[in-house]
């Protein structure tokens, strides 16, 4: 393979995707929006731009010729201003199915068509709706919460009709909360926590809902400097919250490696950090850098989401190396104006 379309190149995962893309000798068409506000990631970088929108059919066909692989990592997290809910799920489920049917057409050419889903179909919001255990692997049911992940596991179909249906060469990849720039310093404070909290237990399906109507988060505000405090969280039995991350070079990572296995054919992969991450382990990482202060607080229950990538590593090579320490130290170096957080 030599020429590979990326969707979304100018997005936090595909303007790091292409720079492995090229760092590996591949020629790159990227392709973004009219206008798109972040251009200027992709300067500087020896491939081929091209403007236009997924929506359009004709553009899709056009811009899959001659082309030997397709990333696909164009989506919408929210709604743009101004657009409904319903447009904003329109347009990401069209997308997916307007890219998969252009790369069906040449299913016998393309040697694959990597998709970009998310661990959001399992749910990874047990906060929203309880897993069914963790870590979750590959076989946890699909249980969508919310427009975008709906989106998501509808483009799974998408693909894997496509994938029936020609012989199309598919694989699938679950990334977990992707994280780039200075992100992950703001995951593990007391204004990140009482959004979980506050969302949780007003949900009955929720891990973290209380029937008695107990409203947790407002005694973690009581005893909080700021919002932006660091906050160390257990549960009653002194276990820590776990909140499990990845960084967007793995992510970009994880697809140059669905790209190049053949054993990547047909499967979907969940794609994470290299390990769980607890909230004890996060606050000490950032304060040892920082010297921000820790509030160290207890409650009766717990949040965890730990995403199983033991099938990526041993299937496809996935190897990622952007833990913790790394994430937060890049992110300081992001936050000093040193780093681009590119590579």
């Amino acid at each position: 393979m030599s020429l590979v379309l990326v969707t979304g190149a100018a997005g936090q995962v595909g303007s790091r995707l292409v720079r492995q893309l090229r760092e590996r000798d591949y020629e790159v068409r990227g392709l973004i929006l009219p206008d798109d506000p972040n251009r200027s990631r992709l300067d500087g970088l020896e491939i081929e731009v091209v403007e236009g929108n997924l929506l359009d059919m004709e553009l899709c066909e056009k811009v899959i010729e001659g082309v030997d692989a397709v990333i696909h990592t164009a989506n919408l997290v929210g709604p743009l201003p101004g657009m409904s809910e319903t447009e904003f799920f329109d347009n990401n489920v069209r997308n997916t199915f307007n890219i998969a049917y252009a790369a069906s057409k040449r299913a016998d050419a393309l040697q694959r068509l990597v998709y970009i889903s998310s661990s959001s179909v399992y749910p990874n919001d047990s906060h929203i709706i309880a897993t069914c255990y963790n870590p979750v692997d590959e076989m946890h049911p699909l249980r969508p919460q919310g427009t975008y992940a709906l989106g998501k596991l509808i483009g799974e179909q998408i693909v894997a009709t496509h994938a029936r249906q020609t012989g199309l060469r598919t694989a699938i990849i679950r990334p977990s909360g992707i994280c780039s720039g200075t992100a992950v310093l703001g995951r593990w404070t007391v204004g990140f926590v009482c959004g979980i909290l506050r969302t949780g237990q007003n949900n009955p399906r929720s891990a973290l809902y209380m029937s008695d109507g107990t409203e947790l988060w407002h005694e973690l505000e009581a005893v909080a400097v700021s919002k932006e405090q660091l906050c160390a969280i257990r549960d009653s039995e002194g276990r820590p919250w776990i909140y499990q991350l990845v960084d967007a070079r793995d992510v970009a990572h994880g697809c140059v490696c669905a790209l190049e296995s053949g054993a990547a054919i047909g499967e979907v992969f969940n794609i994470s950090a290299p390990r769980p991450i607890t909230y004890d382990e996060a606050t000490q990482v950032i304060t040892q850098a920082t010297g921000q202060s820790i509030l160290e607080w207890q409650t009766p229950v717990r949040w965890v989401f730990d995403l199983d990538n033991t099938k990526a590593r041993c299937l496809i090579g996935y190897q990622p190396k952007w833990g913790i320490e790394e994430m937060v130290a890049s992110a300081l170096a992001v936050q000093r104006g040193e780093s681009d957080g590119f590579v």
